[in-house]
């Protein structure tokens, strides 16, 4: 209690004038209770008059008793104690930053006067330009979200072409067009002393490597390349539908296209192939034997495929439900879609990358031999 004498002053003043708001605001009433008194202030009042009665006790009888070996009641005080100087320090750290966030709004009180000019004048013109009215209601919207049979788009001579489709040949030229660049004209000017592309490739490419030979130490060629080609097409067909890429459906509304494996087509497509791979290392590792031990793992496609499709496309509904709005589409839908998207990225390919190097090198070990 000495040393947190402040702390508990400030308490009861806080306290104290909380109650003497709802005295006052009790006498103001009028009715027919019979009484200024409500359950709520009864209520404060004795939890109040417990705390401190309490902490009365604790000061009068325990303290005195504390001994170099504690008791579990004294261990369990130490122990609030504990925890009442991390939140203090945490609160500071806090502070802290707080006081940096001030010194640079001094420090560029200007700028931010001018961004903030901007930002309002962007939402006066949002909330007066209002809805214009919808194409589909949000049920239409969320339910097509998932399906993907209403918004359909027309491709090659095609009339009704799933988007996520469309959104999976982007991605796919995407990363073989950068892949050819990177190795037309990137690598072969690769030096000894890198340089930051050179680094950043370099660091990808290691971080895949070494999850493969840490996973299957015995056979991993073929799987770094692989889980790094996987990881990088889910990491990169996620941040795919923050570009907001516009289409026109064959109803003629404008849709933004979605991330590839939002569809459920996609996901399982990813899911079954990984499991291909991983039923190859076991047949290259253990021939027919690593057949059965892949075969064992019979639920992995469907628990990979599932788990993308329900991570990302929890995202895509939430940034849709965002966006439906027009009163929480200026500013929210960046926050929460940023947010979502990078997020998704980098768990799923993750996830998806450590299970499939996980139980690759699983089935390709080799029984171990006792030798008597």
């Amino acid at each position: 209690m000495k040393h947190h004498k402040k702390g508990l002053a400030l308490w009861l003043a806080v306290i104290a004038l909380l109650l003497a708001g709802a005295l006052l605001a009790g006498a103001s009433r009028s009715g027919d209770s019979g009484g200024i008194v409500s359950p709520g202030l009864l209520l404060a009042f004795t939890i109040t008059a417990v705390l401190l009665a309490g902490a009365l006790c604790v000061r009068l009888f325990v303290l005195p008793r504390f001994g170099y070996a504690p008791g579990r009641f004294q261990l369990l005080l130490e122990g609030m104690a504990d925890w009442y100087d991390k939140i203090q320090s945490f609160a500071g750290a806090w502070g802290r930053f707080f006081r940096k966030i001030g010194g640079f709004v001094r420090q560029n009180w200007r700028a931010l006067l001018v961004w903030l000019g901007v930002v309002l004048a962007l939402l006066a013109g949002a909330l007066a330009a209002g809805s214009h009215g919808r194409a589909e209601s949000i049920q239409q919207a969320m339910r097509d979200a998932v399906l993907h049979d209403m918004n359909q788009i027309g491709f090659l001579g095609l009339k009704a072409v799933n988007p996520g489709l469309i959104s999976a040949f982007v991605v796919t030229g995407v990363l073989l067009l950068l892949a050819l660049c990177v190795r037309l004209f990137a690598i072969p000017r690769f030096r000894y002393n890198p340089g930051k592309l050179q680094m950043v490739l370099e660091e990808a490419v290691g971080l895949f490597d070494k999850m493969a030979r840490d996973s299957s130490p015995h056979r991993n060629g073929f799987l770094g390349a692989y889980i790094f080609a996987a990881g990088a097409y889910v990491f990169v067909g996620t941040l795919f539908e923050l570009l907001g890429v516009q289409a026109i459906t064959v109803h003629g509304h404008a849709i933004t296209l979605p991330a590839p494996l939002s569809d459920v087509n996609a996901a399982i497509a990813l899911g079954c192939l990984s499991y291909l791979v991983i039923l190859s290392g076991g047949v290259a590792g253990n021939g027919v034997k690593g057949v059965g031990k892949t075969l064992k793992e019979f639920s992995l496609p469907i628990s990979m495929s599932f788990r993308l499709f329900g991570a990302l496309l929890s995202g895509l509904l939430v940034t849709e439900l965002v966006y439906y709005f027009v009163n929480l589409s200026f500013v929210l839908p960046v926050v929460v879609g940023v947010l979502f998207t990078l997020l998704h990225a980098l768990i799923q390919t993750y996830v998806l990358t450590m299970l499939t190097s996980m139980y690759y090198g699983e089935v390709s070990e080799r029984p171990h031999v006792h030798q008597n």
